[in-house]
This record gives C-alpha cells, sequence and structure tokens, in this order.
C-alpha cells in the first residue's frame, strides 16, 4: 500500500484549508477517495492501492476543478504544488444571442473558451454509468501521459431555445454525415442539448490518440441551467 501527500496552492492568498481533493483511477474500477485540505493546503491519502489514479482539486463552487495524473507505487508518493484559480461566479443565463452552438468535438477541441458559459452541444447520445455526448475526433484532451475520452458527461441538461433550431440541424447533419458509409450514427441518437459547459482544469490538446494510458471519466460536463454542483469526476 502507498501514502500520496501534497499542497494545494491558491495564487490569489485564498485559504485553502477545507478544499476537497479525490484520487479516482483512471479506469473507474472503484470509487474515489475524498479528502480535505488541513491548515496551509495539505492533504494526505493513507493506504492506498497502486496504480494510476486522477488526482482532483477544487470541488467547491469558488474554484475551477483542476486534475494531474499520478502513478502511485508502494511507499510513499509526494505530488508536490498543485495550483488552483478562482472560478467564473454564475449570475444567470447568457444573453440569449450569444449562446454557441458547438459539437462535441468543437467544443473539447478548445475547453478553456468556453468554460463556465452556457452552450448548445449536438452529439451522439450514450447511456451507461454516465449518461454522455460522444463523438471521435481528431483531437484528444491529455494529462501527462492520459488520455481523456472525446465525450461529455451530462448533468440535467435541457433542451434548448427554439431560436437556434436552424443552426442546431445544421450541426446534427455535420455529424449524421460524420461516418463511414453505412456505419452513421442513428438519427434519434443525434441531440442537441443545452447547460452550463465546464471542463477540468490541467488539460492540453494532443492528436488522437497517442496517448499510452486511456481514462473512461468525461473530460467535460454539460450542467442544466442554475446547477450549484459543478463536479466532473463522480
Amino acid at each position: 500500500m502507498a501514502t500520496v501527500r501534497g499542497t494545494v496552492v491558491d495564487q490569489t492568498n485564498s485559504t485553502t484549508a477545507g478544499v476537497k481533493v479525490r484520487l479516482a483511477p483512471i479506469d473507474g474500477s472503484s470509487p474515489s477517495i475524498n479528502v480535505a485540505c488541513a491548515n496551509q493546503g495539505r492533504f494526505e491519502f493513507p493506504d492506498v492501492t497502486p496504480r494510476w489514479y486522477i488526482l482532483s482539486v477544487g470541488e467547491n463552487e469558488a474554484f475551477l476543478e483542476t486534475v494531474r495524473v499520478i502513478h502511485v507505487v508502494d511507499g510513499s508518493t509526494e505530488v508536490g504544488d498543485i495550483d488552483i484559480r478562482l472560478g467564473i461566479i454564475y449570475e444567470g443565463p447568457t444573453a440569449i444571442n450569444s449562446v454557441p452552438v458547438l459539437t462535441v468535438c468543437e467544443a473539447l477541441a478548445r475547453p478553456a473558451a468556453f468554460n463556465q458559459g452556457n452552450v448548445v452541444i449536438v452529439g451522439i447520445f450514450k447511456s451507461g454509468m454516465d449518461e454522455t455526448l460522444r463523438l471521435d475526433c481528431p483531437t484528444q484532451l491529455t494529462t501527462g501521459e492520459v488520455g481523456w475520452p472525446s465525450s461529455i458527461g451530462l448533468t440535467r441538461p435541457s433542451n434548448p431555445p427554439d431560436y437556434l433550431r436552424e443552426e442546431i440541424e445544421k450541426k446534427r447533419q455535420e455529424i449524421l454525415k460524420s461516418g463511414p458509409p453505412g456505419a452513421q450514427p442513428r438519427p434519434e441518437r443525434v441531440v442537441a442539448l443545452f447547460g452550463l459547459f465546464v471542463a477540468l482544469e490541467g488539460l492540453t490538446v494532443a492528436p488522437c490518440c497517442s496517448t499510452p494510458i486511456e481514462t473512461v471519466l468525461p473530460p467535460a460536463r454539460l450542467f442544466g441551467i442554475g446547477e450549484k454542483d459543478l463536479r466532473v469526476i463522480l
């Protein structure tokens, strides 16, 4: 077994005591482990099974959630300082004429551009342990050696406004024509959903799919307007 230790640092000098830190296996094979930072932002996970994990910091409305991938081995693993930054305070729906309509690939190609803003996402609906919109994209989000799937998790999103219907249909047709002949997605599975887009901090974009390790956890989430719980890794 192993112990994982580190320090959460906030560049604005806000207190980091009590900020949530989570350790989740990259394959989703077991529930995440949760701790809260002590004074000066220190945290510790005792009795951790050695394997690859995603360390997630900032489960708090005040902070954007930051991730780091770590390989835990027997003994003590020190992850050092992890910077977090204040999130954008959400104060209500975006002006109705400024809501972008994006495919999953467009949203994940530039997640920082849309982070914590209202968007309409058009994608192929997938259900399972975690309902998602998913596409195969030419790029993928990565964290170190770990690649994230081309998917957006869903937390009670809404139907998009009617005035965007024409633009949404254009995106739907792009997706319906995107598959190889005879293997295009079924029309009823290509849907448009409206909500607050939240992506993890600590991600970079790389050509798909070049990373040696893959996680099953969605790198971004679409929340219903007004949701207060902006957790991404469940």
